[in-house]
């Protein structure tokens, strides 16, 4: 039989979580002590190993806590990409639950665990991605209002921009800036596209919206950018987009791949974009884009 503190140190969960857990969702029934003290058995500390494993994969103590000991078994030997499924999925709920609740903090942990679990292209696609159109929608249908929408972007914001710092003091590969020209405020997704060259060894600079074409252009050649990444959002696209690629092509040294993607580029007209310059029209395409840079710069 094993006291409190050592299934505590056993299972590399707080006393207080296990006091907790035991309390709200009466996961573990342990037995008293001549002096009432908890002691628990060697099929406890297992049964609690195993819980630990499943919520560090993302799945949410309240929804495992009523598995047998065979049903966690069998949830902790998935495949890894299944489990990472399971796990984005509960993620995205965690977010949207934090929304709702008027709970930041809710959304930070959830954020936090999610980027130290799941690969960034994971992470992106299934996680990040999916929660931002959620509740985008939700705001459009009223379900939200602009404060929940901020409380979401402005975490995804900072938990990425933290990332890409740290990324930047590791990566040696090519340059990439990301940027978004004049009157095109939206940013989270070319935020994410840094995130993911980032995690790939590029150099990700993050400038943000809303850079005139020609001071672009200038930083790209100061700092010999392999390629500068813009993102297109608005609809209809502004007639000062392709004069503004114009520019940003001319101004901007002839090895630095010009590089346009963003949700405006689902049937844009082909001439919208002056030529020297790609359109990238999903992540796919965009991770595509990055290996021919590697080849270029190898």
């Amino acid at each position: 039989m094993y006291s409190i503190k050592a299934v505590s140190l056993a299972t590399g969960l707080s006393v207080e979580t296990l006091r907790a857990w035991e309390r709200r969702y009466g996961l573990i029934r342990p037995q008293r002590d001549g002096s009432g003290r908890r002691i628990y058995d060697a099929a406890d500390v297992a049964r609690l190993r195993r819980l630990r494993h499943a919520t560090e994969r993302g799945h949410p103590i309240g929804r495992i806590a009523e598995l047998t000991d065979d049903q966690l078994s069998a949830l902790l030997a998935e495949a890894p990409e299944r489990q990472n499924r399971a796990a984005a999925n509960a993620f995205v709920q965690r977010i949207l639950d934090a929304a709702t609740n008027f709970r930041p903090t809710e959304c930070e942990r959830a954020l936090t665990l999610a980027i130290s679990l799941l690969p960034a292209a994971q992470l992106i696609e299934h996680v990040l991605e999916p929660a931002l159109v959620q509740v985008g929608e939700r705001w459009h249908a009223g379900e939200f209002s602009i404060a929940q929408e901020r409380l979401v972007s402005a975490c995804v914001r900072r938990h990425v921009g933290l990332v890409l710092d740290a990324y930047e003091r590791l990566s040696r590969g090519p340059l990439i800036v990301f940027a978004t020209l004049p009157g095109e405020a939206h940013e989270l997704g070319l935020l994410m596209s840094a995130l993911l060259a980032a995690s790939k060894g590029f150099r990700s600079q993050y400038l943000g919206p809303g850079l005139p074409a020609r001071e672009l252009a200038q930083y790209a050649n100061r700092v010999n950018a392999a390629a500068i990444a813009i993102s297109l959002v608005l609809r209809p696209v502004p007639s000062s987009v392709r004069p503004d690629l114009e520019s940003l092509r001319a101004e901007v040294h002839p090895g630095a791949a010009i590089l346009v993607g963003g949700a405006a580029m689902i049937g844009l007209a082909p001439d919208v974009l002056p030529r020297g310059c790609t359109g990238v029209h999903n992540q796919t395409d965009f991770e595509e884009r990055l290996n021919l840079l590697v080849d270029a710069h190898d």
